[in-house]
This record gives structure tokens, C-alpha cells and sequence, in this order.
């Protein structure tokens, strides 16, 4: 099964996030993302540290989080994926050899259009497959950011419980983004296959599970691999990920996946 290219689901000071592309718009365009973001850096001078880093052999994700002095602030998640998306793109052009203004566009070339996901709700039994799991992440990855936005809002809106437990859920830091992600990329893939049999988890069972909520892979063994996956990503990209937090991710996804499938209806 083949992958998107490594994300990091760190917080925002780690800078990614499911499907985020690398493209740079330009030193005026970053600039402005910057300082709306809380950032004193300008265009040119985040292209002297990268460049120095890069000399040093530093890793990005060493450098991203001091160009800020506090945690950055954004207006919607569409401002936090166009940050990262061009200092990711700014990193990438100046280990091609290129600087922050030769070649920068002045128009973020169209995407490229949607792959097609399978009809809802046609999936016997319930496990997700393998492949509907690589088609929706693809999606996921290629949909306009507004798009999935909405579709977060509707995650949250009609699994209450379910979100009021993973404001609770203990997760260092480092960790939060990538269980929500998770959480709600395993709720997404859930709809697409099965539909209307999909209910909402109920705060008390989400309790009951989550002192030791079955193994992943014996609930939802195709998105176990998948998760396994990004999380392996996620720890090569940010170094402030650790084997702790990595456990906490993993234990607060298996509770929610084993939550979600316990509440599938049965087939009529």
C-alpha cells in the first residue's frame, strides 16, 4: 500500500498536518502568514536560518518552532496549513539550491482534482478494508482545506461525547494533533463505509475503555496498520514526540476506534 509523503501531526509549533502540500508562494505571501501566525521573521530572514540549518545539518522541525516566541496563533486551520505548507516549500527550494525569491509563483498552481470516493455505507461487517482506507486518506489529503473543515465540524457535532472526551484525554503536547487527526480520520473512514449504521459513542463506554481499551489491531487491524504508519512518520519529523506520547496517541486512537465500532448497528 503505498503512502503520502511524511506528515507530522505535532501541534502547530511542529508545523503539519494529513495531506499537507509543500508549496511556496512567495516571500511577500510568507511574510504576511508570519506575522498574522505571531512570527517577527520575515521571508528572508527565516531563509538565512533554514539556510544555516541546513549547513549544520539540522532537522527542520529543530528550526520551525523558534521562529516563534509563543505558540502561534491562527484564525482557522486553512491559515496554520498555508503557513507550514510554505515554509515546508521554502525549506525544500533552498536545499534544491534556490533562494526565497528566484522562480517563487505568484499563483499556487490549481489542485489537482479529487479522487472519488467509493459509494457510503456499502461495507459488510465492520472492519474497514485496506483500501478504502487508502482512498480516503488520498481524499483527505487532496480535498480543499474549507471542505474538510466542515467535515471536522460535522465529526464534532454529531459525536458530542466523543469530543468532550478527547478534550479530556491525557496527551502531552506533542501528541494532541496526532490523536485528534487519527480520531477523526478513523470516524471519516467508519462513515464512508458503513454509512448510517455508524452512532455516536457514548461518553460512559469511552470511560469504561479507556483504563485498557483493546488492541488496535484486534478492533480495526487495516487502520492499525495505517495509524502505525503516521505515527512512525510523525516520530521521524519531530523529535519532541516521544515513546510517551507515542503510547498516549496509541491508547486514546484505540479507545475511540473500539468505542465507535462497538456502537456500529448491525446490518439490517
Amino acid at each position: 500500500m503505498s503512502r503520502r509523503p511524511p506528515k507530522a501531526h505535532s501541534k502547530a509549533r511542529t508545523g503539519a498536518a494529513p495531506g499537507l502540500p509543500s508549496i511556496y508562494e512567495g516571500p511577500e505571501a510568507l511574510t504576511a502568514l508570519l506575522t498574522r501566525a505571531g512570527s517577527a521573521f520575515t521571508a528572508e530572514e527565516v531563509a538565512a536560518r533554514f539556510a544555516a540549518a541546513q549547513a549544520a545539518g539540522e532537522p527542520r522541525a529543530a528550526v520551525i518552532p523558534a521562529l516563534f516566541e509563543a505558540e502561534p496563533r491562527f484564525g482557522a486551520p486553512d491559515e496554520a496549513l498555508r503557513l507550514y505548507g510554505n515554509l515546508f516549500g521554502l525549506w525544500e527550494r533552498l536545499l534544491a539550491g534556490r533562494g526565497p525569491h528566484d522562480d517563487a509563483p505568484e499563483v499556487v498552481a490549481e489542485p489537482p482534482p479529487l479522487p472519488p470516493l467509493p459509494p457510503r455505507g456499502e461495507t459488510p461487517g465492520n472492519e474497514l478494508p485496506a483500501g478504502l482506507i487508502e482512498t480516503a486518506w488520498r481524499w483527505l489529503a487532496a480535498a480543499p482545506p474549507g471542505q474538510v473543515t466542515r467535515l471536522r465540524h460535522r465529526f464534532t457535532n454529531i459525536q458530542p461525547d466523543l469530543a468532550a472526551w478527547l478534550d479530556t484525554a491525557a496527551l502531552l503536547e506533542s501528541g494532541l494533533l496526532a490523536a485528534t487527526d487519527l480520531c477523526f480520520e478513523g470516524w471519516m473512514m467508519l462513515e464512508l463505509a458503513f454509512g448510517e449504521r455508524v452512532t455516536a459513542a457514548d461518553w460512559h463506554a469511552l470511560r469504561e475503555l479507556e483504563g485498557e481499551p483493546p488492541a488496535l489491531e484486534t478492533t480495526q487491524p487495516a487502520f492499525a496498520a495505517y495509524a502505525a504508519e503516521q505515527l512512525d512518520l510523525l516520530e521521524g519529523e519531530d523529535e519532541a514526540f516521544t515513546p510517551e506520547a507515542r503510547a498516549q496517541v496509541e491508547r486514546v486512537v484505540s479507545t475511540v476506534m473500539a468505542a465507535l465500532t462497538a456502537a456500529l448497528r448491525q446490518p439490517s
